[in-house]
């Protein structure tokens, strides 16, 4: 029992400690679960919001979805759609309802109050982060 014990001791120290490959990003953007307003019935648009950090290099958004919708679209303060988003290095950016923020159009169920929603960052060089919206009312 004490050399399998020892092994498995062995083995969790030698995963631990193995560096992240070249070529494969390393876990330095970070997206906090954020909100998301809830709708009366399916079919509605909404807004998302999240919190995003970047202990690494500068790093851009690239791409957003949410399942829950046709269509979800990253877009100004103003509500006009662009195509990628700058993630400064070592710094925290916030999708808000006054700046940048994703817009969820025709969502496929009505979104209650409380509910979770699944949704996806794609990033340049960090690739894929998920992250969750927790349905909130609207202002």
């Amino acid at each position: 029992m004490t050399i399998l014990f020892a092994l498995a001791v062995f083995l969790a120290a030698s995963i631990v400690s193995v560096p992240t490959p070249p070529g494969v990003p390393s876990i330095e953007v970070t997206a906090h679960d954020g909100t998301v307003f809830q709708t009366s019935k399916a079919g509605d648009s909404t807004q998302g919001f999240v919190e995003i950090q970047n202990a690494g290099a500068a790093d851009t958004l690239n791409a957003v979805e949410c399942p829950i919708a046709d269509t979800t679209s990253l877009v100004d303060g103003s509500g006009k759609t662009v195509s990628s988003l700058p993630i400064p290095g070592g710094q925290t950016t916030v999708l808000t309802p006054n700046g940048p923020h994703l817009l969820l159009l025709s969502t496929h169920f009505s979104v209650q109050y409380g509910g979770m929603i699944p949704c996806s960052l794609t990033f340049a060089n960090a690739g894929t982060v998920s992250v969750f919206l927790y349905a909130t009312p609207a202002p």
